[in-house]
């Protein structure tokens, strides 16, 4: 691929990864829980997977929150076999606003709201936060709604893109209203909220107490988990275009300049910085002391975690948008335009490429040989990586 033809392809895809920021999000900086901003076309989410007993469950481009049997698909098993689910989120008819003082209901007849955010899950609870604004919590094995958040009847607070973390007993999360928010996972009661300097589009991060989380304007931000207060903040020179990983002493981020950052966890001070030919959007993954970061340059680099050091790198046939998943002794990356690539942890070496033939932007979930990918083809993909094939693919249109 030329130089020209390589930089309009980073541009388009650029462009459909910004639509999130910039369609029909006018009422989203406010205080006080502005709307989620959904006017023009309904927005659609690249969810990654999350498993809880013998499922995976994830959100589809359609504003469907499914729970499938990765066993129950290889058998061949109508949907929804024993433990699948699905929930569809209803939102307003595409094409209406939903400003700050508008409601997107979950009881409207019209069509699914956009889910970015991979769900989390607490004991038996699964959640979802919708890019109109709302956090679903739903029993995990039933799929029935256990609580929502704002309650009904309540505004929206802003598009949630970013995934929702927990410490296993309060669930945080960002939201493009500017906030961060702490509810009980239990429960769903709102514990606090941090007013921070602009959009948040990422996962925070919550480790030992304290609650780390980026936005638009380049700042970082260290809370206390249990009441949301200040701890430090920093400012860097470009959003902070990734979810922010944690390690023992470190937290890791890219951002809009084209650089990772590693900062003390304690202070936010500077410990390194790498720069590389385009954004880091993909979330970085720490793994034995090495920082996996995907890149829109179409690399996935491994980088020492102390030092920064590249240790390897990896080239793709596109950007990389998804977090890496690891597996045993090996590294799954899937690039924008659909290609899955498994790598040694420790070299880097390609062991084997596949191309779904859609493309994908989501993170991909691996378990033992087998990888899953959901694509722009609103199908899931169950990949045997040793045979190197596709052995199933589930639709989420589910006709």
């Amino acid at each position: 691929m030329s130089k020209v033809s390589k930089s309009i392809k980073i541009v388009l895809l650029v462009s459909i990864l910004l639509l999130v920021f910039v369609v029909a999000c006018t009422d989203q900086t406010g205080g006080g829980g502005g709307g989620g901003g959904c006017s023009g076309t309904a927005a659609q989410g690249w969810s990654g997977f999350r498993p809880y007993n013998q499922v995976l469950c994830f959100g589809s481009m359609e504003g469907k929150v499914i729970a499938i049997d990765p066993q129950a698909r290889t058998d061949n098993k109508t949907f929804p076999a024993a433990g699948e689910w699905v929930y569809v989120i209803k939102t307003a008819t595409p094409g209406s606003a939903c400003g700050s003082m508008s409601m997107c209901s979950s009881s409207s007849s019209a069509a699914g709201a956009g889910i970015y955010a991979t769900p989390a899950v607490v004991d038996n609870l699964t959640y979802v936060g919708t890019y109109t604004g709302k956090v679903y919590a739903f029993n995990a094995s039933r799929g029935v709604v256990r609580w929502t958040y704002p309650r009904e009847g309540f505004e929206t607070v802003g598009a949630i893109v970013g995934d929702m973390v927990t410490d296993k007993q309060n669930l945080y999360f960002g939201s493009a209203n500017t906030k961060v928010y702490a509810l009980d996972a239990a429960s769903g009661d709102f514990l606090w909220e941090f007013q921070t300097s602009n959009k948040i589009w990422t996962a925070p991060a919550v480790d030992k107490g304290v609650v780390y989380a980026g936005n638009y304007g380049g700042n970082v931000y260290a809370l206390s988990a249990d009441a949301g207060k200040e701890i430090w903040n920093i400012k860097v020179p470009s959003a902070v275009a990734s979810s922010i990983e944690t390690g023992a002493d470190s937290i890791f981020f890219g951002t809009f300049d084209r650089t990772l950052y590693a900062l003390n966890k304690e202070n936010g001070q500077e410990k390194w910085k790498y720069t590389a030919g385009n954004w880091f959007w993909a979330k970085p993954v720490l793994y034995n002391g090495k920082v996996y970061a995907g890149c829109l340059d179409h690399n996935l680099y491994a980088l020492d975690e102390n030092t920064g050091n590249l240790l390897w790198k990896l080239e793709t046939d596109g950007p990389i948008v998804g977090a890496p998943a690891i597996s045993g002794k090996y590294l799954y990356t899937v690039s924008d335009k659909g290609t899955l690539y498994k790598s040694d942890l420790d070299t880097g070496e390609k062991i084997s490429s596949l191309p779904i033939g859609f493309m994908a932007y989501g993170s991909p979930y691996a378990s033992g040989d087998m990888v899953y990918v959901y694509a722009r083809d609103h199908n899931v993909y169950a990949v045997d990586t040793v045979k190197n094939t596709v052995v199933w693919k589930f639709s989420s249109f589910l006709k």
